[in-house]
């Protein structure tokens, strides 16, 4: 089985009707909107949570990632919300500064991008430009490019994809001399066996954690056809077949020789992104 059926919900035999799908995502920033409050942000789920400060603040699970969300939807022309987006984002940077949501994490660092502070800071300065804001940002950019957990959730991968936002938003030489900083150090530690480490025992292979996410953030800085095409041989070798289809294990650690199948962008189907 190339993945749990039970994890997922079916596919249904409908028509896309694009006026149900926008009345749909109206409905979701309503249901935003009215769940807002200023001080507290947004609930979360007890899954979320787990053992995490309260409010959650940051671009994964917390009020950051709901502020671009709604933002983007916005911009796209979708629904527009009615809450102070940017005085949000900026009590959600002031929360993640303060008490961040995974510093508990033994990889941890400010300088992540869904896991740390650089989220926060980069949707804080899509909505206010303060200029701030920007330079907090590059520091941080450039102490992520040692970062030893090389995916795009904790370490410069994540911080790649950063610089590069920003260097298309505010056209400063700097950004394209901190990506291309990132982009260095990050093929430079790439291993013999095409993969990267996130641990000491884990060596990835999704969109998140692994070679997937890590070969797009290079792509996204050059085009670089032996990237891409080392990477796509590196799927190609753990991928799992059946019926003439296709996932990946949700871990490809040396030491266990198992494996958990799924479908989301943490982990399993990253192979299209690359091929």
């Amino acid at each position: 089985m190339l993945y749990e059926p039970t994890r997922f919900d079916a596919l249904i035999d409908e028509p896309w009707v694009p006026a149900r799908v926008e009345d749909a995502i109206a409905a979701i920033v309503a249901d935003a909107d009215a769940a807002f409050d200023p001080r507290a942000l947004w609930p979360v789920h007890e899954w979320d949570a787990r053992e995490k400060p309260l409010p959650l603040s940051g671009l994964y699970v917390g009020a950051a990632g709901v502020i671009w969300a709604l933002d983007e939807l916005r911009k796209r022309g979708h629904a527009g919300s009615s809450r102070d987006l940017a005085a949000a984002v900026m009590r959600a940077l002031e929360l993640e500064r303060t008490t961040p949501d995974f510093s508990a994490d033994e990889h941890y660092r400010p300088g992540a991008l869904i896991s740390g502070e650089t989220g926060a800071l980069l949707v804080a300065f899509r909505l206010t430009s303060d200029p701030a804001l920007a330079d907090d940002l590059h520091a941080l950019v450039r102490k992520n490019v040692d970062n030893p957990t090389d995916d795009i959730s904790w370490g410069a991968p994540g911080t790649l994809l950063a610089a590069l936002a920003m260097g298309e938003w505010t056209g400063e030489r700097r950004w394209d001399e901190a990506a291309r900083e990132s982009a260095t150090a990050l093929r430079g530690r790439r291993g013999d066996d095409g993969l990267w480490r996130q641990d000491d025992d884990y060596r990835g292979l999704s969109t998140l954690h692994g070679v997937a996410g890590n070969t797009l953030a290079l792509l996204r800085f050059e085009r670089d056809a032996a990237v891409a095409r080392e990477s796509a041989a590196v799927l190609s070798r753990h991928a799992f077949r059946e019926d003439g289809l296709a996932n990946w294990p949700a871990r490809r650690a040396r030491s266990s020789p198992g494996h958990e199948t799924a479908g989301s962008v943490c982990s399993g189907a990253p192979a299209h992104q690359v091929s």
